[in-house]
C-alpha cells in the first residue's frame, strides 16, 4: 500500500516534468492583412494652415490628407504642401486611398520582408508670408493575423515639427549641416518627428535604418513594429536646433529639397521573438521538486503508520 502511494507520486512528478518538457512553442503569427489609415490631425499650427481632404470610407482618424500654406513666389505658381498619398501624376491633390496589403513576418532582423505604408510628398516651393510650424500625424493600422484570430489595432500618433528655413541662396554655407542647398534656389527644409517608440535606429537587412514604432503580444512572441522610409534618419544636431531648438539633438526626421516635389514613401516591417519562457534547468528544477514532495509525503505516510 504504501510502496503503490510513492510510485503514484513518483508518476505524478514524472507525468507533470514529461508535460513541462514537451510542450512546445508555437510557431509565429505567419502573415497579417493590414490596412493603414494615415492623416495629419489636430493640432496643427499656425491656425492659417489650410487643411483638406480625407481617407475615402474609413472613419478611424478624424483628420485631413492635405496640408497648405504661404503665398507663391516660385515658376511654379505653387504653395509649400504637405499631402498624404497622392494622386498619380498629380503631388499636390491627395486621392483619399488607404494603404493595403498583406506583410509577412520576419523571425531575424537580417530577414526582414516589408509592407508598403503611405507615400508623404512634401511640395517644397519658395513662398512668402506664414509658414506651418507643427502638426500631428495619426497613422492607424488594423493587422489581421493569417489563419484568424483577433485583429490588433496599432494607433501611432506622431509629432511634426517644421523649419521653413532662410534659403540664402546665394550661400550654401548657411545651410544647417546635413540640410541640401540648390543652386539659385537655396537650402531645403527639416521636419523632425516624435511619438511611438521612436529612439535609436535599428539595422533591418544589414543596411536599411529603420525605426520602431511599437509592440504587440500574441501568445508564445512579441511582434515588433519598425517603420522605414528612404531619407529618415538621425538628423544631424545642427539642423535639430534650427527645427525644435536646443535640447532637440538627435532628433529623428527628413529634410526636403527646395523648389521640389519630396517624396518619403513609409514602409514598415514586423520582426516576431520569443516571449520568455522557463529554462530547460528550471522545468528539471520543478521535475524534481514534484519528486521531492512525493518522498516527503511517503515518510509523513510511513511516520503516522508506525
Amino acid at each position: 500500500m504504501k510502496v503503490s502511494m510513492l510510485f503514484k507520486q513518483v508518476a505524478i512528478g514524472v507525468g507533470v516534468s514529461a508535460v513541462l518538457v514537451g510542450t512546445a512553442m508555437a510557431d509565429p503569427i505567419a502573415s497579417f492583412d493590414y490596412t493603414q489609415e494615415f492623416e495629419f490631425v489636430e493640432p496643427i499650427a499656425p491656425a492659417g494652415v489650410n487643411k483638406e481632404g480625407s481617407t475615402s470610407g474609413v472613419s478611424a482618424v478624424d483628420g485631413y490628407t492635405k496640408l497648405s500654406w504661404g503665398t507663391e513666389s516660385n515658376s511654379f505658381d505653387e504653395i509649400s504642401s504637405l499631402v498624404i498619398n497622392p494622386q498619380a501624376g498629380d503631388s499636390t491633390t491627395p486621392s483619399g486611398a488607404l494603404s493595403a496589403g498583406n506583410l509577412a513576418v520576419s523571425t531575424s532582423v537580417n530577414a526582414v520582408t516589408f509592407g508598403l505604408g503611405p507615400t508623404v510628398v512634401h511640395n517644397n516651393f519658395v513662398i512668402t508670408g506664414q509658414s506651418l510650424d507643427s502638426a500631428t500625424a495619426q497613422d492607424n493600422v488594423v493587422l489581421s493575423p493569417f489563419g484568424g484570430g483577433d485583429d490588433q489595432v496599432q494607433a501611432i500618433t506622431f509629432g511634426i515639427d517644421f523649419e521653413e528655413t532662410s534659403n540664402n541662396p546665394a550661400n550654401p554655407g548657411a545651410c544647417p549641416e546635413g540640410v541640401a542647398f540648390t543652386a539659385g534656389v537655396g537650402c531645403g527644409d527639416i521636419f523632425a518627428l516624435s511619438g511611438g517608440l521612436l529612439g535609436l535606429p535599428t539595422i533591418l537587412n544589414g543596411s536599411i535604418v529603420a525605426f520602431l514604432i511599437d509592440t504587440f503580444n500574441i501568445d508564445d512572441y512579441f511582434y515588433d513594429v519598425y517603420i522605414t522610409s528612404p531619407g529618415l534618419d538621425v538628423l544631424s544636431d545642427e539642423a535639430c536646433v534650427e527645427v525644435g531648438g536646443a535640447g532637440n539633438e538627435g532628433c529623428i526626421g527628413f529634410t526636403t529639397f527646395e523648389n521640389q516635389s519630396n517624396a518619403f514613401a513609409l514602409a514598415f516591417a514586423i520582426v516576431a521573438r520569443e516571449a520568455a519562457i522557463p529554462e530547460p534547468a528550471t522545468i528539471a528544477l520543478l521535475a524534481g521538486s514534484l519528486l521531492l514532495m512525493g518522498l516527503v509525503r511517503r515518510r509523513k505516510v510511513s511516520s503516522l503508520s508506525a
